[in-house]
């Protein structure tokens, strides 16, 4: 079969696709679904963030996987090539969480890992057969996974992008480490789709990747797990391994990583250079609200030290609008986030993804306000607040981005620099300048800032 696998791009507010060639990394879906395609089949691999896809192209099958506000475009993609008589497939986290939903845009969906269901579907589909819902029974062992051939990064193919400073200086090169995260907290899609289950490749396989990628260049890593520290020993010998590399490298990571000397240090030994941190909210009852008390606010100031003193940039993702939120929330959080030097901030409104367990409380409260998918981004009001108004909630987001990113802020907060990070720090001084000049010609409600 002729395939067209797609990563779809999502709407701007004005309804045109969000395009962009300037991007820190490069997703691994899509090469992965190459590398589980059985031979015979002639696989087409489209980053729509990059590239335009082909609408009027001959498919005997197309397959989108997304997520976010990405499965509108997702959505109308599907049904734009079933018009035309192709077969499409949906896939992914948001559609294993809303399967039926997705099965009305899409003659078959995968729900859950693709490893065995993939090669399924296809064999099925070749032979004209179609079971509707192809649903993994069981989680796939992470060890000996199927190669990627790193070549076919979306971005590589670029070569102005590949020419530029931003590639030699920027680009992080991705690796996966881990699937899952045993967090219990209700907004989080990710625990929800694994059942909080929690799995790491082999420490062997790992180091074969950034060992493959080195050899192509790299220098830079960014693990895409949503949580690699979640076993702290098997993330030890990860890290203990990586050290003769001589690799920089980013994460994701909760704010445990403090919490374990030994952890932290071999992280930053390992070239750890920036954590994006889930802090999610300074307020007790707002992450309380949500499952996350485990993240102890009253340690913050001390956690986000330790890291700093280990020459590691914080990226702070922070919630505003949860429940235990008042107006006086958002300058409690703009100081602690200066006064404590953090980076670079990420600011989230409270997003009721489907099929999780904040989206049913949500609903059943009657507080979603929007049920427009291209709408689930970073700023958007979808849920009522429960003491404040939708619109003070995008308000006070506004006020703590534009106070982040102000240049008196900036100042306060990379200078002096973390510990012996003078370089890195001189990359976030220019990002935050980037972001201070963006703020001022952009409403903040919709910034999607990467």
């Amino acid at each position: 079969m002729r395939i067209l696998l797609i990563s779809p791009t999502h709407y701007n507010p004005d309804g045109s696709l969000h395009k962009t060639t300037r991007y820190w990394t490069s997703g691994l879906t899509l090469p992965y679904l190459r590398a589980l395609t059985p031979p015979g089949h002639d696989v087409e691999t489209i980053d729509e963030l990059f590239y335009d896809v082909d609408l009027e192209g001959e498919y005997d099958l197309v397959g989108i996987t997304a997520m976010g506000p990405q499965i509108k475009r997702a959505y109308h993609l599907a049904d734009h090539y079933r018009s035309r008589g192709t077969r499409v497939v949906l896939g992914g986290t948001w559609v294993t969480l809303t399967v039926e939903e997705s099965l009305r845009h899409a003659d078959a969906v995968v729900a859950g890992e693709a490893e065995e269901t993939w090669p399924m579907l296809l064999a099925d589909f070749a032979e004209g057969r179609n079971r509707g819902v192809y649903r993994a029974e069981r989680w796939h062992s992470l060890a000996d996974l199927p190669r990627i051939d790193y070549t076919t990064l979306p971005l590589l193919k670029y070569e102005a992008f590949k020419a530029s400073w931003l590639y030699r200086m920027y680009f992080h090169w991705p690796i996966v480490f881990s699937r899952g995260c045993p967090h219990p907290c209700e907004y989080c899609a990710v625990q929800t789709y694994y059942q909080r289950g929690y799995r790491t490749r082999p420490v062997d396989d790992v180091i074969d990747d950034i060992r493959t990628v080195k050899r192509l260049g790299a220098d830079r890593l960014l693990f895409l797990d949503d949580n690699p520290i979640a076993r702290p020993e098997e993330a030890k010998e990860l890290f203990r391994a990586m050290i003769p590399l001589r690799m920089k490298w980013a994460s994701q990571s909760t704010i445990n990583i403090a919490r374990d000397p030994e952890l932290l240090d071999l992280a930053a030994r390992s070239g750890c250079v920036s954590l994006s941190i889930g802090l999610e909210s300074i307020n007790e009852d707002s992450l309380a609200s949500v499952g996350k008390s485990f993240n102890l606010p009253r340690r913050f100031a001390q956690d986000l030290a330790a890291i700093r003193a280990k020459g590691i940039q914080v990226i702070a993702l922070l919630m505003v609008g949860l429940d235990g939120d008042t107006a006086d929330t958002f300058a409690r959080s703009l100081r602690f986030l200066i006064d404590n030097k953090v980076s670079f901030l990420k600011l989230f409104t409270p997003c009721p993804y489907p099929g999780t367990p904040f989206h049913e409380r949500m609903a059943r409260e009657g507080r979603i306000l929007v049920d427009d998918w291209g709408r689930y981004d970073y700023g958007s009001p979808i849920v009522r607040p429960a003491h404040m108004t939708a619109t003070d909630m995008v308000e006070g987001f506004r006020y703590v981005y534009q106070g982040f990113y102000s240049v008196r802020s900036i100042l306060r907060r990379l200078i002096p620099p973390p510990s012996g990070s003078y370089l890195e720090t001189l990359a976030y001084l220019v990002a935050n300048l980037k972001v201070n000049r963006y703020l001022q010609t952009h409403d903040a409600a919709w910034a999607t800032i990467s």
